[in-house]
């Protein structure tokens, strides 16, 4: 049943994506919302294909044997993508809709796709799913957050316009203070992600679901000892 919820998902994700790419234009990766549902629909992809081929073998092995970059890979767009569907939204609705409200049907159900349906898509794989997320995995949202505030400078030399008003470095002193603020809202939502999932495994034990959750959560424990003793292997 999951499997059947998770592809109708990946279509309506699928269908939102190339539809923006379609009428954004050339302003489509200018916006850290276009890459935030990037990184959503790429991990609906990829949780899909390892769904069906866990499905297929019964076996988590070809996940923990693949090889760590590829593991790497998925940590850390698992890690951005739970953050900053929380991220998106709130800054959003709260600062940005008034200035960016769209005056089209088509506008209308874009930005309720990518500011608001795209956290849904997102919550209900993490309750459904039984991945892990150490706190030490703070770093890859916060990191590629502050890449894109530097990339902001980059589009403004170019086009001579800040993507977000909020970002305008030329506002004065208030400008260092948004920068700081986007930050820690980021590592917030990201801790906000840590309790979600708390609660999701704890929730999972208390209605008698425990060998599957110890289960599951020793395959992710397996996945992450992997990553690192390859990686101190790599080192030496």
């Amino acid at each position: 049943m999951f499997l059947v919820i998770r592809s109708i998902l990946t279509l309506y994700s699928t269908v939102v994506l190339w539809t923006d790419i379609g009428t954004s234009g050339g302003m489509f990766f200018q916006y850290f919302t276009s890459m935030t549902f990037i990184g959503l629909h790429a991990y609906q992809v990829t949780a899909l294909v390892h769904h069906i081929r866990y499905l297929y073998t019964k076996d988590i092995s070809f996940f923990v044997n693949q090889p760590t970059a590829l593991n790497y890979l998925y940590v850390y767009l698992y890690s951005t993508v739970v953050t900053f569907n929380i991220v998106t939204p709130v800054v959003f609705w709260a600062i940005l809709a008034k200035a960016m409200a769209a005056t089209t049907t088509m506008g209308v159900w874009m930005n309720v796709s990518v500011h608001g349906v795209s956290f849904f898509l997102m919550i209900f794989d993490v309750i459904l799913n039984r991945m892990k997320l150490p706190i030490r995995m703070v770093v890859f949202p916060l990191i590629t957050i502050i890449f894109y505030m530097l990339l902001a400078f980059v589009i403004y030399a170019v086009n001579h316009r800040w993507v977000y008003p909020f970002l305008d470095w030329y506002q004065g002193p208030s400008a260092a203070i948004w920068y700081f603020a986007v930050g820690i809202i980021c590592v917030v939502a990201f801790f906000i992600q840590v309790l979600i999932h708390w609660l999701r495994d704890f929730v999972a034990r208390k209605a008698g679901k425990m060998n599957n959750v110890e289960i599951s959560d020793k395959d992710n424990d397996i996945a992450i000892t992997k990553l690192e003793v390859d990686n101190s292997s790599s080192i030496v």
